[in-house]
């Protein structure tokens, strides 16, 4: 079941722009997901699929072992100067897709709870929705239900993945693309407050605060915008959010969205404007006026890849199902680029549903329904479709440990 604080945020996003807004998945949310789909199976079977991806926070690292903390390599690759960009519609079947041994960016096996790496498998002390590598240890987003324990908290894990230091209550952790630097918010009782932090431990931790809240209006961060600047979204009044950029000093507002869902670097992409026949949403400069450089009432936007050039566009209707395509657009220009399209057996419900990650400007890594089943699948700009072969200790599957 959700916590007090999820159903709050739930709801309070939910009520200016229902049915397209959601809130961020928790390790709960994949478990009641994977719990209920047969059920919801034989129920909604023949019908068609509605969408919605699950864009939550933050921007992807590809984590390393324990024992390099000292030197954190980059989350991506740097794409080939003329890499090679399909076009069109690309058919996605995890049946007949070709198998991939190892992942391409760090995985968490919800149902172990373990954390899956190039450098082999760890096990987690219970359940997390992000962790990334910080000083010789790992920093990470800890879910709990318990009766005397419920919702979000920063942890820092020692390189034996036991917890070494707990922090407070959070709205998520987002990791710069090449490593450098990674940001989380965090309530201290009175006020919400982003951190900014060097995971080598190089430099001192970075406060931006917040005016004194709830606790349930949390600050979420989104993503970096410049090397040591994240843009936030901060829930005031549950249900009036508003965008800021934090790095030290004064939070400083961003306009031009009614609510924003991801950043990249200069930018922030959101909801532009809610209108009776439909909401629409676009791309704003961090620092600019406001204006939206491109509009979009097809597609909700989200994550950004690596260097920015790519912005993946989810259906913009949803039912909270799962997205039956994904579109990845040119984030300068809002054009369409390459669509991916999960592949359904007639009267099988499924598609897109959860948190995906960018492997650089080249793939994506995106869990996939089909019935009753999930697949961690990695799709190409090439026009590749890969299956990721490693198997999951339970029906929850997998998910990807730093969701973009």
């Amino acid at each position: 079941m959700n916590t007090p604080l999820e159903d709050q945020v739930h709801d309070g996003l939910h009520r200016r722009v229902d049915p397209l807004q959601h809130a961020p998945l928790s390790i709960t949310d994949v478990r009641r997901r994977a719990g209920r789909i047969q059920r919801r199976r034989r129920t909604v079977a023949g019908l068609a699929v509605a969408a919605v991806l699950a864009i939550a926070i933050p921007m992807g690292l590809s984590a390393t072992g324990p024992g390099q903390r000292s030197d954190v390599p980059p989350a991506t690759q740097t794409p080939s100067p003329s890499p090679q960009v399909a076009s069109g519609t690309i058919k996605v079947d995890a049946q007949s897709a070709e198998v991939i041994e190892e992942a391409p960016v760090p995985l968490l096996d919800v149902d172990g709870p373990t954390l899956i790496t190039a450098d082999g498998t760890y096990d987690l002390p219970h359940d997390f929705s992000t962790v990334t590598p910080y000083l010789d240890g790992w920093a990470g987003v800890a879910v709990y239900d318990e009766a005397d324990k419920s919702g979000a908290f920063m942890e820092f894990l020692g390189p034996d993945l036991q917890v070494d230091d707990a922090g407070g209550p959070t709205g998520g952790l987002v990791v710069r693309p090449d490593g450098g630097r990674i940001a989380w918010s965090e309530y201290d009782g009175t006020q919400w407050q982003v951190v900014v932090a060097d995971p080598t431990g190089g430099q001192e931790w970075v406060y931006t605060r917040f005016a004194p809240s709830a606790q349930d209006e949390p600050v979420i961060p989104l993503g970096f915008v410049s090397d040591d600047t994240v843009a936030v979204r901060a829930t005031y009044n549950i249900g009036d959010p508003k965008t800021f950029v934090a790095g030290g000093g004064q939070p400083v507002e961003v306009s031009g969205l009614v609510q924003a869902d991801a950043a990249s670097a200069g930018v922030v992409a959101g909801i532009t404007e809610i209108r009776p026949e439909g909401t629409c949403f676009g791309v704003v400069d961090a620092a600019g006026s406001g204006d939206p450089s491109w509009t979009t009432c097809d597609r909700r936007l989200g994550p950004f890849s690596a260097t920015g050039r790519y912005v993946v566009g989810a259906r913009a209707e949803s039912d909270g199902d799962g997205t039956p395509d994904i579109t990845v657009l040119d984030a300068a220009t809002g054009k369409e680029v390459v669509t991916f399209e999960a592949a359904l057996p007639r009267r099988t419900v499924g598609g897109f549903w959860t948190q995906m990650t960018w492997v650089g400007d080249e793939a994506l890594v995106a869990r996939l329904w089909v019935g009753d089943k999930s697949y961690m699948m990695r799709l190409g700009l090439d026009g590749s479709v890969q299956r990721i072969g490693i198997a999951s200790a339970g029906l929850s599957g997998l998910a990807v440990a730093v969701p973009s």
